[in-house]
This record gives structure tokens, sequence and C-alpha cells, in this order.
């Protein structure tokens, strides 16, 4: 984060204003979203988001972090024997959507972006260089890209069913069952062989 005072009071005051900022960009959406209408569901001083954030832009980008634990888990199961990499996304994927608070955080960066150009170009950067770099790696060059394109679809679709809207029966799964259900094809695309016609259409990584 940006701004002065002391580190105590101040993550306390900008963690409320934070956290107030997140639940109506999400519900809200940005451009109705006013910095003294956060400070107001915050219960701070409309002075204070200026003070930290300096612009709404400055609060849209500190909304915008994810979680602290997000990079390092997804860096964790990078790190993993390739044979069991498949499994490792998927439970480092489901490890965070059951934290509630990681959840949280997630939840809003997502339907932030929804609505807003900005919050998605940087959910795209952010995506690019936390999720699809580090899945990338140690994968063959010449299908490092897909192959990682391919892992995010299953990914992406399985938390966008079960934790965004809730559909079918994925969302009242046990997490132990989808990730027996959804590894194995995380694995088909980390390891197996590609179809020879995708071969024109593969991108260095």
């Amino acid at each position: 984060m940006t701004g002065r005072g002391p580190r105590g009071e101040r993550g306390e005051q900008a963690d409320k204003i934070v956290a107030a900022a997140r639940r109506s960009f999400a519900t809200r959406g940005y451009a109705a979203t006013s910095l003294r209408s956060v400070a107001q569901e915050a219960g701070v001083d409309p002075g204070l988001v200026n003070y930290y954030f300096r612009t709404k832009t400055g609060l849209l980008e500190e909304v915008m972090q994810p979680p602290e634990a997000f990079g390092a888990a997804v860096a964790a199961a990078a790190e993993q024997p390739m044979e069991r990499r498949g499994h490792a996304f998927v439970q480092a994927a489901l490890n965070l959507w059951e934290d509630p608070v990681a959840a949280e955080i997630l939840r809003s960066i997502i339907l932030t972006a929804a609505q807003e150009p900005v919050a998605l170009q940087r959910l795209q950067q952010l995506f690019s260089e936390l999720v699809l770099a580090v899945v990338s790696h140690s994968l063959p060059d010449a299908e490092r890209s897909l192959r990682a394109s391919l892992i995010s679809t299953q990914i992406v679709g399985m938390v966008m069913n079960r934790y965004i809207w809730q559909l079918g029966a994925i969302a009242t799964l046990p997490a132990d069952s989808v990730t027996d259900l959804l590894a194995p094809t995380i694995q088909h695309y980390l390891t197996d062989p590609l179809p020879s016609s995708l071969s024109d259409g593969r991108s260095p990584g």
C-alpha cells in the first residue's frame, strides 16, 4: 500500500477502507462507487481514503491485489514433481478458495474485473505473471504457453462454477472429490502428447 502514518494505526484504518471498497466495487461497480461512500461504509473520515490511497485508481490497485498466499501457493505447486503437479495445482486452487478470507478477496477481484476495464487489465496482468508464467515453468518450450492456457481454462472454469456462479453438482462436491476428478485432466495437459493437428497453433513460451 501507499500512504503515510503509523503502521499499526494505518493498517487497521486502511484495511477497513480496502474491505469496504472491495464490497462496493464488486456489488455497485467501480464507476458507481465514490471515495466518500467507501469512507462512510468503512466508518472512517473521508480524508483518510485520500491520505492512504491518494486517488480512486490507487484504491482500485489495492483492491486488485490477490491474497498474500496466492502467488506462493501456485509457485509451491509448480515445484512438485511433474507426475504430482496436476494434483498440486488443483489442490492449491481449492485451498485458496476454501479459505473464507482469501475467497472474499478473490471473489471481489473477479467481480470487479467483470465490470471495470482497468480492473480487467490488471487481473490479466496478475494472472499472466502469477499463474501462466509459473504454471508453464519447465514445460516444453514449444508447448508451454498452450499447455498453461489449457490448464487455466480447467481450473478457472471450476472456480467460476463452484465459487462464483455456484452451478450444478460441482458447487456442492467435497473439495477432495473435486481434486480427484479434475487432477487427471490437468495432468493430461501437463504431460500427455498434444494432438499433432495443433502443432501450427503452438507458440513458444
